[in-house]
């Protein structure tokens, strides 16, 4: 009996009325229309589309949870034909107001962590493996991911930080 009230309670709007559209959609059969085009292999994806002048773009990420970097040698990289830039965060800082741009930590599974701003790409130190570090940007992706080798990295590792006690 309480999961009928539960149920009944979920069809009414907050004033109410009739439940609303989003409601009645939970758990309703919606007809798909993109089927027939992808079965017959009309389907379209992105990696699909070419426009001219489209460039592409790799990253270069932390092989280290921890880390100095002591030094991103990306002459050879810059030097490819078809390599347009690489960016790193001596690049980056270079904006008008001199800052690496952050975006919000991505970990909302537990509610007890505090969402703090992260660098979008690793300036002195990295901290996490998978931290960008740099970004080459070419004609092709094969061509990007090439450069990638191309690009010297020195990183003097430290020890990982593991706990929250040892990150105060």
């Amino acid at each position: 009996m309480a999961i009928r009230s539960a149920r009944s309670s979920m069809a009414e709007d907050t004033r109410g009325s009739a439940a609303s559209p989003a409601i009645k959609t939970i758990g309703a059969a919606i007809e798909r229309v993109e089927d027939m085009r992808f079965l017959r292999g009309r389907g379209q994806y992105v990696d699909d589309l070419h426009v001219d002048g489209l460039l592409h773009a790799a990253i270069l990420r932390s092989p280290f949870a921890h880390g100095r970097i002591r030094s991103i040698g990306t002459a050879r990289a810059r030097a490819m034909p078809g390599v347009h830039a690489v960016y790193t965060a001596e690049e980056v800082a270079q904006r008008p107001n001199g800052a690496i741009p952050t975006i919000p930590l991505r970990l909302y599974s537990q509610a007890d962590i505090l969402m703090l701003e992260q660098p979008v790409i690793a300036h002195g130190k990295v901290r996490f493996v998978g931290e960008p570090i740099a970004v080459v940007v070419a004609d092709s992706a094969a061509l990007a991911e090439d450069a990638l080798d191309e690009i010297d990295l020195d990183i003097e590792p430290l020890p990982a930080v593991t706990s929250r006690q040892d990150a105060l």
